[in-house]
């Protein structure tokens, strides 16, 4: 700004150079007083210690924190969720459905009967004023979801009470008029969220795992338009002793169902397949097909293999042994409602370097596969031939690596070798050997790469 008012000042010199003393004068003295205004600062609004300041919080925010700082001087402590998807200790959520969003906070009071409360702030006018109070006993808050289980526009609350290091409680509240009613309540050991029914509504399926006294099951709740709510349940495989992995998925036929993968006591995974047909809550895979297709050694999970939107159910098939090592196919298998079950893919995973391969239906009863881990920065799984009848005959047909370190480049390029996939600093790359036996299909280096596929490791939070 000094600047400016300078080269002004030299430019009216230039300007006003002819005019009378006075004239030039009264210039002068003008400019003269922008510099002073100019030194001073009066040209700036803010100042530079304003330019400093941190954003202000907005009158809403510091309404609702001074109602927060009310129940905290009492003693309260943020408790919020330890799990699912909402942890943060203030939520914002519009319960009945008017388009504002009140503030679910969660607190301890360890001097009370029922130590765990869910204050619920809603506005009013330009306030907030506490809405309702939902109290529990225990240890804290598992987990909180909010759904519209009757698309009534009014959400229900799921709470997942922690009873104990091990012992989970869930309450299901109608929340109408901000006034909570309990309306279904059960022991669990997962809660998940979908619509089993298939009727555009959200589900609430807790399972629960058994004791020496009681099997464990799954139960079904769903809440009616006239507010009434319904239990369903079916039990899980005898022997699951803990739960590795429950997600929702659809059937063949398009029917919804839930998956379950559990381990069992006596080692191995089951898939325990869960869907809503002829009015009840049926466990499918205990129905048709035996337990037998679904029990497995490996932890190899129920996913949608083929990208096709239906969940397929692993089986593992051991394949001949060249070695004390054992190695497995994988068939995968599409369910219908009434538990009949189809094979869809076949196919071998590599799970310690995270690829695998879709097997052609030719291989399987004469794959035997072997790893050498022979050479630093390379891993190698060989593909044979294994005769069914002379088990002696072992055939080499096709080699893929796993290549690292600095010389990888070369070693992808090595004779007869083809890069299948790149990922940060490894190559997939594959050999395919020259049998000339007629006693398996080859593949085509085309084939091979689009019969690879990468594994990557899958997110599941909750519900």
């Amino acid at each position: 700004m000094l600047i400016v008012v300078l080269a002004a000042v030299t430019a009216a010199e230039y300007w006003f150079g002819g005019a009378s003393v006075r004239v030039r004068t009264a210039v002068k003295l003008s400019l003269a007083l922008l510099v002073l205004l100019a030194l001073s600062g009066c040209f700036f609004r803010t100042t530079a210690d304003e330019l400093y300041y941190l954003p202000r919080a907005s009158d809403e925010f510091i309404k609702l924190q001074t109602r927060i700082d009310g129940v905290r001087a009492t003693g309260a402590e943020y408790a919020p969720p330890t799990g699912g998807e909402n942890r943060q200790s203030v939520q914002l959520v519009d319960i009945d459905g008017d388009g504002v969003k009140e503030a679910v906070a969660f607190f301890r009071v360890a001097a009370d009967d029922n130590p765990i409360k869910i204050y619920i702030f809603r506005v009013v006018g330009d306030d907030y004023e506490v809405a309702d109070i939902i109290q529990g006993a225990g240890t804290g808050i598992e987990s909180i979801r909010y759904i519209d289980m009757d698309a009534d526009g009014t959400t229900e609350l799921l709470v997942g009470w922690q009873m104990g290091a091990a012992l989970r409680h869930m309450t299901l509240y109608s929340m109408r008029g901000f006034n909570h009613i309990s309306i279904a309540e059960t022991d669990y050991t997962t809660l998940t969220v979908t619509d089993l029914t298939g009727d555009g509504c959200p589900d609430v399926a807790a399972t629960r795992l058994g004791t020496s006294e009681v099997p464990g099951e799954v139960a079904l709740f769903t809440l009616m338009t006239d507010g009434e709510v319904v239990r369903y349940s079916a039990n899980i495989t005898d022997g699951i002793e803990s739960i590795s992995r429950i997600a929702a998925g659809k059937l063949r036929g398009a029917s919804y169902a839930l998956f379950l993968d559990g381990k069992l006591t006596g080692g191995g995974i089951i898939t325990d397949v869960f869907c809503f047909s002829g009015g009840a809550l049926n466990n499918i895979t205990r129905v048709a097909t035996g337990e037998e297709l679904v029990s497995r050694p490996i932890n190899v999970f129920a996913t949608d293999i083929n990208g096709d939107g239906i969940t397929e159910v692993p089986r593992t098939i051991a394949l001949p042994q060249q070695s004390e090592t054992i190695y497995y196919a994988i068939e995968w298998y599409a369910f219908r409602s009434n538990g009949s079950a189809t094979l869809v893919q076949s196919t071998y995973h590599n799970y310690s370097d995270s690829w695998y391969l879709v097997l052609p239906e030719s291989w399987l009863g004469r794959l035997t596969v072997r790893r050498e881990d022979f050479v630093s920065g390379e891993r190698t799984i060989v593909f044979s031939y294994a005769d069914p009848v002379r088990p002696d005959i072992v055939l080499d047909f096709m080699k893929i690596f796993t290549l690292s370190g600095d010389n990888r480049e070369e070693r992808a390029r090595l004779s007869g070798r083809f890069t299948l996939q790149r990922d940060g600093d490894k190559i997939y790359a594959a050999q395919l050997i020259e049998t000339n036996s007629g006693l398996i299909t080859p593949l085509t280096q085309e084939e091979v790469a689009l019969a690879f596929k990468r594994i990557y490791t899958e997110w599941i939070t909750g519900g």
